[in-house]
Parts: structure tokens; sequence; C-alpha cells
């Protein structure tokens, strides 16, 4: 496929990967798991964090936007199915192009039909007839909306996130805007339910799912900020086609136990990740199809 000249291909951190420049900043995307690494606008600093230690592929990337389909983490799958899916270690090849100009440039990406190996087969096994396009437009603003179909015969329960990694000064003094009075289920605290009731700060480690209440007239926000008053900086996460949010940083005892994350590199990160997880599984008959996407601005 012709690329036009705002996106041009290149090495990043060790991945095949295409860059997106556009006069409000770059986006830079391997094709190993259509994984956005990084996103800079014009005049800022990079929002996304990629770690240092993030292991070689086929290994998935740690930091930037992993693209956690069709289930995350485990959920309602067999123990030896992979972590978040196979879709974050398929390689990826760009579909379309859709927009290109000085303004915004956006493109899809499709698992390449030929990948074989583990991933490929967890997927033909556990999650037959899925179809999974990724549409990242850079403008203004970074978009992107994760497009699932399925063309199976039986009825599949998704779960799924764009599972970002937002550098931050130091995570221990940022906050969260967003999440007053939404019920949660505690990871850490063996998936134990609690509302949040105060202004979010990290206390040693956080793990959980946000997500709607279920009582009628309640609606989910779908918009959260992350506020770094350090880098005096704002940044919006506005998210469709879910009713939840993870929110995840490992702390500095959790951060030891990852390989790929430096001892002190939980300072450096925050994950707000658009999802559908926990009590916000999404059950796509044969035929049905659904869109997950967020879009991130700096105000």
């Amino acid at each position: 496929m012709h690329l036009p000249a705002q996106i041009t291909p290149r090495q990043h951190a060790g991945h095949s990967a295409l860059q997106l420049t556009t006069r409000h900043g770059t986006a830079i995307i391997a094709l190993h798991g259509a994984h956005l690494l990084s996103w800079t606008p014009t005049g800022q600093r990079d929002v996304l964090w990629l770690s240092p230690e993030a292991l070689p592929e086929p290994a998935a990337i740690r930091g930037g936007v992993p693209v956690c389909w069709p289930w995350f983490a485990k959920q309602g799958m067999p123990a030896s199915a992979l972590q978040h899916g196979p879709a974050r270690v398929l390689p990826w090849q760009v579909s379309a192009i859709h927009a290109s100009s000085d303004d915004e440039i956006s493109l899809s990406l499709v698992p390449c039909a030929q990948a074989t190996g583990d991933a490929s087969s967890s997927l033909a096994e556990l999650a037959p007839g899925l179809q999974v396009s990724l549409r990242i437009t850079l403008g203004e603003t970074l978009s992107q909306t994760l497009h699932t179909r399925n063309l199976g015969s039986e009825t599949f329960q998704l779960t799924q996130a764009l599972h970002s990694y937002f550098a931050v000064s130091h995570a221990a003094q940022v906050g969260i805007e967003g999440l007053i009075d939404l019920p949660y289920l505690d990871k850490l605290l063996g998936m134990t339910t609690d509302v949040q009731q105060v202004p979010f700060a990290l206390d040693v480690a956080c793990d959980r799912i946000y997500h709607a209440a279920q009582k009628s007239g309640d609606s989910f926000p779908g918009r959260y900020t992350l506020t770094d008053p350090a880098w005096q900086r704002r940044l919006v996460i506005e998210t469709e086609g879910s009713q939840s949010v993870v929110v995840w940083n490992p702390g500095r005892e959790g951060a030891r136990s990852i390989a790929d994350v430096p001892n002190d590199g939980w300072q450096d990160f925050f994950c707000i990740e658009a999802a559908n997880a926990g009590p916000d599984g999404v059950t796509l008959a044969p035929g049905a199809e659904h869109r997950l996407g967020q879009t991130l601005s700096i105000k």
C-alpha cells in the first residue's frame, strides 16, 4: 500500500513502526500488536510511557497502549489462555488510510492473515469467527477505535481494553478526576466492591475496575482527567463503547515483581484504561459488532 508523506516507516525502541505526523504532533505505532508507542503533541513531552526494559518481540510490549483483545486479563477464559488476549502479540498491517492532510491523518490496521504461532492458535480456538480492526487518528487529539465483529456461529462474551500507560512526573503526586461516586472492584483486595468517595490518589498500589452502578437512571461518565501539577498538564481521556475503566499502578513492591518494569519505574506512569471488563463484558451474538474507543487531549 502506498503511504502518504504523513506516514513514515521507521524503527522505534527496536520495533518496526509507522510514524504519523501532522502539524499537531507525531504518533508512532508498532506493527507488533498494533501498539501505540508514542504520542507527542507539538511543543509537549510524550504523553505515553514506554518501559526501557521492555522485552523484545515476540513478547508483548510494556508501555504505550497495548491492545488487550478479545479478553481482558483471563476473564472468562481458561488458565492456559494468553494474558490479555493474543492481539497484542500478533503482527498487524495497514488495511486502509482514511484521511491525509497537515491537520489530520487516520489509518486502520488489522492482524496479518498469514500470522501463525501460539497467539493465532489461541485466537482460533477460544474466539473463532471474531474479526478486529484498530483505527488511529492523529490531529488536534489522538483517538483509537477498536472494532470487533462476530462472523462466527456462536455468541462470544467480549472483554477488552486499550491499556494506556500515561507518562507522569510521579505516580504518587497525580490525581484522576471523574471517578467520584463510581463503584469499583478492587483486585488487590480479592475483588471486593467499594465506592470512590474521595478524590483519587495513589496509596501504595492500585488495580481497580470502575464500572457503572447497576441502578436505573445512572450513567457512566466515560470522561476522566489525569492531573499532573508538577508538569502543569491535564490529560483528558474520553471513552466510548465502555461502561468500565481500569485504573492500575503496581506500586513499589509490585514493580519489583514485573520483569520488564524497572524497580523504580512505577513512579513514571499511570494506567487509565478504556475497557469492557468486570461486569461490563459485551455479549456478541453472531453477526453483531462493537466499538471501543478513546480520545486523548491535552488541556
